[in-house]
């Protein structure tokens, strides 16, 4: 029963997408499995935001992903996705860099499907990644004028599943 409901949410989340992307908003596939607690940050992830870093801790997978920026209007927001374990890594952008890219590696442990790896690459080709590769994996890239805006997909002390919710750089009227 409980895995019905998160493949109704899921579908909501999809459902709600597409009237979305008439807003400068793009998902991506998801990668990974249907565990922990379902989380999305489509409500408040806007076209003209600005991502001033991303954080990704890990150590054999990937424990959680951080965002941290500024809306259009200046205010700021950190959006956090997984649990505390693992060694925090950041990747700082500079003026003018977006993330465009999203790697992400998966595989089931004790019987739950977790994302093993996970890399970011931006607009000024640089990198920042976590985690053990396997041979189950994903990768999704903006499509052009588009960055990372924010994530949607399951998590708990880790990370379970991850999708990129792609936003238009410019403000969109």
């Amino acid at each position: 029963m409980k895995f019905f409901f998160q493949i109704m949410a899921a579908a909501a989340v999809v459902a709600r997408a597409n009237a979305a992307l008439q807003n400068g908003v793009v998902l991506s596939e998801t990668f990974g499995g249907p565990h922990g607690d379902q989380y999305s940050d489509l409500e408040d992830a806007a076209p003209g935001q600005k991502v001033k870093s991303i954080t990704v801790r890990s150590a054999k997978r990937v424990d959680a992903i951080i965002l941290d920026g500024n809306t259009e209007g200046g205010s700021s927001f950190n959006f956090i996705h997984g649990g505390n374990g693992g060694d925090p890594t950041t990747l700082e952008l500079g003026a003018g860099e977006y993330i465009t890219c999203m790697e992400a590696h998966w595989e089931e442990e004790h019987r739950h499907t977790r994302i093993f790896y996970i890399s970011f690459t931006t607009s000024a080709n640089n990198t920042i990644s976590g985690g053990t590769k396997t041979s189950h994996s994903g990768n999704d890239c903006a499509p052009k004028g588009y960055q990372l805006g924010g994530f949607f997909g399951y998590a708990g002390q880790e990370l379970d599943s991850v999708g990129a919710i792609w936003t238009s750089i410019d403000p969109v009227d």
